[in-house]
């Protein structure tokens, strides 16, 4: 009996040592970020791959080597892509580390959910990954440049994209948060945009090579039509949608300086008129850092006419106080609250207006709303819902609190003794 018993563990040893499928760390191309392009009607591949054999010492020594490289691959989508590389590259792509797919604009506009499935069926790619499309040209046109502090080139795009928390200007989707926004009736998806720019040469000092002219930047929005690719949005109204979905974690509110009648004021500024994409001439300028927002949206019908309701009730501090406006007293802090509120509101009416009459499609949710509340009625109108948006009236109301206001409490340019 003892010797069927060591005999069945000595079996059972042989069957479970090691991992039939397993692929050393060195065999792998572990890919950071992916590009998808169309080219002659066929997917186009771009990756960037992780070079586990540089070392900053050879790259000091010989003057070559990179921290990634890139490789491209064609097919008719894109798994055949992905395996087109490995004739032509020493390694197969292991995208389980990928954090980032830039979507070329060709690409999203022929489609984005007929062409994509192998990105949600694949077991090693992460859900997590930011998706985002390169505004006005090709993916792999703003891949490779770094103009952060991260050794990477990816890492660079990730925190930049992440930086959303900071600057609301831009949004942060990932794929899991697409497909959501695409199944869901009565709300068409937004997601990130990615460009790339020429910069300024300041630093004399490095030698002008690479990729040191071009930075890139994440502002804006691209909408969708379904899964189609129909427009962008500019930073203003990206944080004005960021609003009313109430994804508000961070970032400014600018907004001209109300007029103090106090006593001390010397240069009255121009009247509210909201948050203006450019400064008018000799326009004071203040803005508050948000603290805490929460947005609660509804939808009231009203002798068969609907309306959108917005109401936002948000926390802040002053940030900069640009005129001579004295924020110690009481009075004058209500007056930037109301200027705040006001700016507000008044960017929020410009994207509706936007996505009303430019685009004719609720990229705001109204429509998720709208089912919750009337389930019975929805199921009559929901096909037709992006035209009844349209014509829609709104309501938007913006309570705004400044709880501090730095470390002064008058602007440094207040007239001494007056």
């Amino acid at each position: 009996m003892k010797k069927i018993v060591l005999l069945s563990f000595f079996i059972l040893s042989l069957l479970l040592t090691g991992c039939w499928n397993a692929r050393e760390l060195n065999e792998l191309g572990l890919t950071l970020v992916i590009g998808l392009d169309l080219v002659d009607d066929k997917v186009l591949v771009t990756a960037e791959v992780v070079n586990p054999t540089y070392s900053q010492q050879s790259s000091t020594t010989t003057g070559q080597g990179s921290y990634v490289k890139y490789v491209q691959g064609v097919g008719n989508n894109i798994y055949e892509a992905y395996r087109d590389i490995t004739l032509k590259f020493d390694r197969g792509l292991s995208i389980v580390h990928n954090r980032v797919f830039i979507l070329g604009e060709d690409f999203a506009k022929k489609g984005l959910v007929s062409q994509i499935d192998e990105l949600y069926r694949d077991v090693e790619q992460r859900e997590t990954a930011y998706l985002l499309v390169a505004k006005g040209g090709k993916a792999y046109e703003v891949m490779g440049i770094n103009s952060g502090l991260e050794e990477l080139p990816s890492n660079y795009i990730t925190k930049i994209v992440e930086n959303f928390k900071y600057n609301p200007k831009t949004v942060d989707t990932n794929l899991v948060q697409y497909i959501k926004q695409y199944y869901k009736m009565g709300h068409h998806s937004i997601i990130g945009t990615i460009e790339k720019k020429e910069k300024k040469v300041i630093d004399q000092t490095v030698e002008k090579a690479g990729t040191q002219d071009y930075e890139l930047s994440v502002i804006g929005s691209a909408i969708f039509n379904e899964d189609v690719l129909v427009g962008y949005l500019n930073g203003n109204d990206t944080k004005s949608v960021n609003f009313v979905m109430n994804k508000i974690r961070g970032g400014i509110i600018t907004f001209p300086t109300p007029t103090a009648q106090v006593e001390g004021s010397s240069t009255p500024p121009p009247p509210v008129e909201g948050e203006m994409p450019n400064k008018q001439k000799d326009q004071n300028l203040s803005s508050v850092i948000v603290i805490k927002n929460n947005t609660k949206n509804d939808v009231e019908m009203v002798d068969g006419n609907i309306k959108l309701k917005t109401k936002i009730e948000l926390r802040g501090s002053l940030g900069e106080v640009v005129g001579n406006i004295d924020v110690a007293e009481k009075e004058n802090i209500i007056k930037l609250e109301e200027a705040c509120s006001k700016a507000i509101e008044d960017g929020i009416k410009r994207a509706l207006k936007k996505a009303q009459k430019e685009y004719g499609i609720d990229i705001f949710g109204y429509g998720l709303v709208f089912h919750r509340k009337y389930p019975e009625e929805w199921k009559r109108i929901k096909k037709d819902w992006d035209e009844i948006f349209s014509q829609a009236d709104f309501e938007i109301e913006v309570n705004t609190d400044i709880i501090r206001t730095g470390l002064i409490n008058t602007p440094i340019n207040k007239i001494k003794g007056k």
